[in-house]
């Protein structure tokens, strides 16, 4: 499992060390969450307990490639609800978790590159993993899933100077189903700080 883990944080350090050019950008954003398809089925809740960690290296004036590393909690608090495992059933409130930290290779196309407005376009691959847990008084049962996952994202950069700048971005994260778990997917929206070297 920590080999699945570091596979993608390696081959990004590969990446950006190999593509040549005169920039690079790392961001630090905060992520609100709003979970869509069967994710909304275990938890419907806006959630604002996230953050974003990006790296990105251009190429040339209009490709970046990088990567992703992030992390999202999705909470809800369900009155009286069922909860099965095996052959036992037992009623009450329920406290409803789910974290997901996706680990993504990324490439961005920025249609503009001069002026201090840059809209972009980026897609992901990577792997999310989905740690689910549930409550229910002095009950708990938690498992963790990995799952094979696309990113596209939409965005602008803004750059009012030459080594700092802000971004904002609306990303959905879509997981295919695999260790027992349907797809998830969550559709994000991301406040960023930019340093830009």
């Amino acid at each position: 499992m920590k080999k699945l883990f570091f596979l993608p944080v390696f081959l990004v350090l590969f990446l950006v060390e190999k593509a040549n050019a005169q920039q690079s950008m790392f961001s630090v954003n905060y992520a609100v969450s709003q979970p869509t398809g069967n994710t909304a089925d275990f938890i419907n809740q806006t959630s604002g307990r996230g953050f974003a960690a990006e790296f990105h290296k251009f190429i040339n004036r209009n490709i970046a490639l990088g990567g992703e590393i992030g992390h999202v909690t999705l909470y809800k608090r369900e009155i009286n609800k069922v909860y099965t495992e095996g052959t036992a059933s037992l009623s009450g409130v329920q406290y409803r978790y789910q974290q997901n930290y996706p680990i993504m290779l990324s490439g961005s196309y920025f249609a503009f590159t001069e002026g201090i407005v840059k809209p972009y376009g980026s897609l992901a691959l990577g792997t999310v993993a989905h740690n689910r847990q549930i409550d229910m008084g002095v009950f708990e049962s938690k498992e963790t899933y990995w799952q094979f996952a696309i990113r596209p994202e939409l965005g602008v950069l803004i750059a009012p100077s030459e080594y700092v700048g802000f971004k904002i971005g609306a990303k959905y994260y879509q997981s295919f189903a695999g260790g027992g778990l349907p797809g998830q997917s969550t559709l994000g929206l991301n406040f960023g700080i930019v340093f830009i070297r």
